[in-house]
């Protein structure tokens, strides 16, 4: 009898919950959900008891949410966060991932907990871009200055990068990597804006470089080596006209420096190189290596994360790697 009326009781406290709940048992099995999961995640909680808890996400994260499912599942992780898009409704959740234990440790299944975000982030990505604002003088020529000129040169990176079917979506793919990675950090802070840009637009100097070199099949010779070095600088004086309060030229002048100051231009090393440098350094190499190139084959996921660890402490922030490994270990990027 007592145990009955706990299990109303408990029950009633999750149904009551704003925050989705799901909880699965230890194979995976989704045993329980609340009301507001369904209310939240545009399902019927009746259908999808007895459903893989995996089976609930999309299609092209299930890989990596499997991953940190079996971490869970085998006691290696406690917990896990993922930032999740509904293009379909237009809405974000953060959902959280815990294991859950008995009185001995041993693991009885997943608890998911869905939260609606996406007022909050819309909020944080309004101040972000208040904050852009207010660090411009002459706010409305230098505004309209400012988006055209930038809109520009992102179009031209479009085209640049249509021309190579080697490098196609290239930057936009290390964007997207890279704020993943600010964002799971800082959430939409004020450098947000700024990173986007300089992610977008960190190849833009490879248009000073010849297409010979550029796109050149087998090894380059060391002189043409410092050719192509040089697109970070011609980058550089490309963007600073977009420098208006923030750092942009300078983050895209060091996108190649190395923790451990072996890189180029300058030799920077640790925090001596900006921090969203330090950022996209790791989008671009780990999208460098899943794409095919003149010189070699696409690499694979897992060896593509295996170069990112073997080059902590030396190419890569230990830090940002860290923060890099949480989002790939969960299915992020």
């Amino acid at each position: 009898m007592e145990n009955t009326k706990l299990k109303l009781i408990t029950d009633a406290l999750l149904q009551q919950m704003p925050v989705g709940v799901v909880l699965s048992d230890e194979k995976g099995n989704i045993v329980y959900a609340n009301r507001a999961i369904g209310e939240l995640r545009h399902v019927d909680r009746h259908e999808i008891i007895g459903q893989k808890l995996i089976n609930c996400c999309k299609p092209d994260s299930r890989s990596g949410v499997q991953r940190a499912m079996d971490l869970l599942l085998q006691n290696k992780s406690k917990t896990f966060n993922r930032l999740v898009e509904d293009k379909a409704h237009k809405q974000f959740y953060m959902d959280s991932y815990s294991r859950i234990e008995d009185g001995n440790g041993q693991t009885m299944g997943v608890a998911l907990f869905s939260e609606d975000i996406t007022q909050k982030r819309e909020l944080e990505l309004k101040r972000a871009t208040a904050y852009r604002m207010l660090q411009e003088s002459d706010e409305n020529m230098r505004k309209r200055y400012h988006e055209l000129l930038l809109a520009s040169l992102e179009t031209i990176m479009k085209v640049l990068e249509k021309r190579d079917s080697y490098t196609s979506d290239h930057s936009s793919h290390v964007c997207d990597y890279a704020l993943k990675m600010y964002e799971r950090r800082f959430g939409i802070g004020v450098d947000f804006e700024t990173l986007r840009t300089a992610a977008i637009l960190h190849d833009i100097g490879k248009i000073g470089i010849p297409d010979e070199i550029l796109h050149k099949e087998g090894k380059l010779t060391e002189q043409e080596k410092d050719v192509i070095r040089q697109h970070s600088l011609i980058a550089e004086e490309i963007l600073k006209p977009l420098d208006t309060g923030s750092n942009l030229s300078s983050v895209v002048r060091h996108h190649h420096e190395h923790f451990d100051g072996s890189g180029y231009p300058d030799g920077l090393k640790g925090e001596e190189i900006p921090m969203l440098s330090r950022i996209i350094a790791i989008a671009d190499a780990y999208d460098a290596m899943l794409s095919t190139r003149p010189y070699r084959d696409a690499m694979s996921y897992q060896a593509a994360i295996n170069e990112i660890i073997t080059h902590i402490g030396k190419q890569f922030d230990p830090e940002w790697v860290k923060i890099f490994m949480d989002l790939a270990n969960t299915g992020s990027i």
